[in-house]
């Protein structure tokens, strides 16, 4: 496999092309048996999200925090202490067979937008490789496997150029036509602050 000019993060046995993004090193994030948010969670998409052939998108809900207010991702953004990061993190992939294709993402694209790799929306491409196929894990047990990807300076870009929303949105694009009967799913997504 020849990646000239891409970066890869090995995150939990997974592999992602993060194209020209800088290299990332995850930090681990715990999730405890009965799925309750790890520290820092700011939003969610509880899932399952089913991903196809055609672009699929998302609303992020904001995670209720006893004793701060919600706020938007922007004025987050605006805020954030020197040395923490925000990071989108996919969790519990799911597949019947690989799709053979990548996924892109995107943060807060317009509806019926068609994006180029060079989007400043782009947060980096998610792949299936080693998702879990039926049968690998207990019915009772999630996927340990997850994605991370830091959107630090993707959400300060989008801030600047003032493309932020008040409801974040997560795109998610086919690089091409998925495998038919792959089923392709993401168990859960979240954005959070560490």
């Amino acid at each position: 496999m020849k990646l000239i000019g891409t970066r890869i993060l090995i995150v939990g046995m997974v592999w992602v092309a993060l194209g020209s993004l800088p290299l990332v090193r995850s930090k681990a994030l715990s999730v405890s048996q009965n799925d309750s948010l790890p520290a820092g969670a700011i939003a969610l998409v509880g899932g399952p999200v089913s991903v196809g052939s055609g672009s699929t998108r998302v609303a992020l809900e904001p995670v209720a925090e006893s004793t701060i207010k919600q706020i938007t991702l922007g004025a987050r953004i605006g805020t954030l202490a020197r040395g923490r990061h925000i990071y989108l993190v996919v969790r519990d992939l799911q597949v019947v067979g690989q799709p053979g294709v990548l996924f892109r993402l995107y943060l807060d694209l317009p509806s019926g937008a068609k994006p180029i790799r060079t989007d400043p929306h782009y947060v980096g491409a998610l792949n299936f490789y080693n998702a879990a196929e039926p049968g690998r894990f207990d019915a009772n047990e999630k996927n340990p496997m997850f994605v991370s990807y830091n959107i630090t300076r993707v959400l300060r870009n989008l801030r600047a150029q003032k493309l932020l929303t008040d409801q974040t949105t997560l795109t998610i694009i086919p690089s091409g036509t998925p495998a038919i009967q792959s089923d392709p799913r993401i168990g859960r997504i979240e954005i959070v602050e560490q």
